[in-house]
């Protein structure tokens, strides 16, 4: 999981990317950023949010997320957004095209809707 924070991580501040795939280089998404990052690490994932929380080897409660376990917003077939989780109750995310990609506190993400009480984990 090492290897998939610190890609994600260098890349905070790149630009958010949905038009053109999301996948990079030229930007990101939440789910293809999250597929390279674990790419990069030697570990293949779907393309979307909710394929890549169904494709966990397993789920834990979101109170015992570690670094590395993947975060999401929505629940069932409706799971829209996907983020790292680097500890600290913070992730690595593609928030948007006026943010970009950031590394920010949960906290701070509240008004994005429901948080799955799952996080998950490869």
């Amino acid at each position: 999981m090492a290897a998939a924070v610190s890609y994600a991580r260098a890349r905070v501040g790149a630009p958010y990317f949905y038009q053109w795939g999301g996948n990079g280089p030229r930007g990101y998404d939440c789910s293809g950023l999250v597929q390279q990052a674990f790419a990069s690490g030697g570990i293949s994932l779907p393309r979307t949010a909710s394929a890549q929380f169904y494709a966990a080897q397993s789920h834990v409660p979101l109170s015992q997320a570690q670094f590395g376990d993947l975060v999401f917003w929505g629940e069932g077939a409706g799971i829209w957004h996907v983020a790292i989780y680097v500890g600290n109750n913070t992730v690595v995310n593609a928030l948007n095209p006026s943010q970009g990609i950031l590394e920010v506190n949960l906290a701070n993400m509240s008004g994005m809707g429901a948080l799955n009480p799952l996080a998950a984990r490869f």
